[in-house]
This record gives structure tokens, C-alpha cells and sequence, in this order.
């Protein structure tokens, strides 16, 4: 599928463009044998085009495997742009736990929801996936609660009728080991007291 639009990031922000399938080839469709990309600490996008064209010909679903690293969690799934020809369509998604992710029955993944595009005061689009992630999931599964911890995880998008241009962004963050918080707390009393 051909992407027309370049993913805008709000705020002028500079994020990792991880993934482009203008750039670096359609994102598999096959929940066996996803695509994978290494995601880095930080913001990590993913830009693509799901559906079909005009509603009609086979459907495209953009599949994708990431690993969290020991000492980082996923803290962020937004969406960063969405572009619909005809209006609001309500998309799906869903995250399993694993390098493959069943397309046929729901009731096995971590989890599931819908979405669509929704816009901040600043006519910005900022949808948190995240959250209706947690909330569900929406089609059966197991669910989580709150950030994702290290693993391997496979993400699926889809969209049932018109061709959706997205772009996604993935935060992932670092865990302070304990010692290191407790450091950084020794060294700012030890900086106040020589301030007195």
C-alpha cells in the first residue's frame, strides 16, 4: 500500500520513525509471521496504511512483533496521526504476549479494543491506545494492568472498510534500578548541605 502522508508529530517533537511501509515495505498481514522492529527507549513510530481501498478488494492488517528489553517497560501506545477518507471508522487492534498473535479468536490475546481518531485542544491528534488497551479487553482475553514489562509482544491493526492511513508511537521507558533512585537522593541532600 502506498502511504501519502509523512507522520506529523505534534509539538515539533523529534521521535524514531521505526517503522515506514513507504520506506521500508508493507507490514506483514499474517498474525504467524509478523514483521518484526526493534523498538528503542524513547519514542518508536510506526506508519502505515490498513483496510482496503473504496471498501472493496481483500483487507489489509499491518502485524507486528517487538521485544521490551530487561530494565525498560512500555509505558505509551498513541496515536500520533489517522486518516480516513470518508469520515470517523472505528478500527481494531489488538497485543498478545508472544512472537505471533491468533487473528481468529480474540478470546486468546493479552487484549483488544476498538478506536478511531480523536483530537486534543490543539487540533492534534492524540488517541491513547494505551489506555483503552488496559481498559479491556474489549473481545475476550486475558488483559493487563498498567505499563507492559519486558517480553515479546505482537501488535495487529485492522481496519474493515475503507483505507486507513495511520501512525502510531510506541514510548518506551527505562526503570531506574532501586540503588540508583536512592543515589540520586543522597546526592541532592549532599548538594543542599554544602549550599548551606
Amino acid at each position: 500500500m502506498i502511504l501519502l502522508a509523512a507522520c506529523v508529530v505534534p509539538f515539533g517533537t523529534a521521535k524514531a520513525l521505526n517503522w515506514n511501509e513507504l520506506n521500508d515495505g508493507d507490514l506483514s498481514g499474517d498474525g504467524n509471521a509478523p514483521t518484526f522492529i526493534t523498538f528503542t527507549e524513547g519514542s518508536n513510530l510506526i506508519e502505515g496504511t490498513m483496510g482496503s481501498l473504496g471498501g472493496t478488494g481483500p483487507l489489509d492488517a499491518d502485524v507486528w512483533t517487538f521485544t521490551i528489553a530487561a530494565g525498560y517497560y512500555l509505558t505509551g501506545i498513541t496515536l500520533v496521526s489517522y486518516s480516513a477518507p470518508t469520515g470517523p471508522h472505528d478500527s481494531f487492534m489488538a497485543i498478545d504476549d508472544a512472537t505471533s498473535i491468533n487473528m481468529f479468536d480474540p478470546s486468546l490475546h493479552l487484549s483488544n479494543g476498538l478506536w478511531n481518531e480523536q483530537v486534543d485542544g490543539f487540533g492534534n491528534t492524540y488517541t491513547d491506545l494505551m489506555a483503552i488497551l488496559d481498559a479491556g479487553p474489549a473481545f475476550g482475553g486475558t488483559g493487563f494492568d498498567g505499563p507492559l514489562g519486558p517480553g515479546n509482544y505482537t501488535f495487529w491493526v485492522q481496519e474493515g472498510s475503507e483505507q486507513i492511513q495511520y501512525c502510531i508511537n510506541f514510548e518506551m521507558t527505562a526503570v531506574p534500578e532501586p540503588g540508583s533512585s536512592w543515589l540520586l537522593g543522597l546526592a541532592g541532600l549532599i548538594m543542599m548541605r554544602r549550599r548551606r
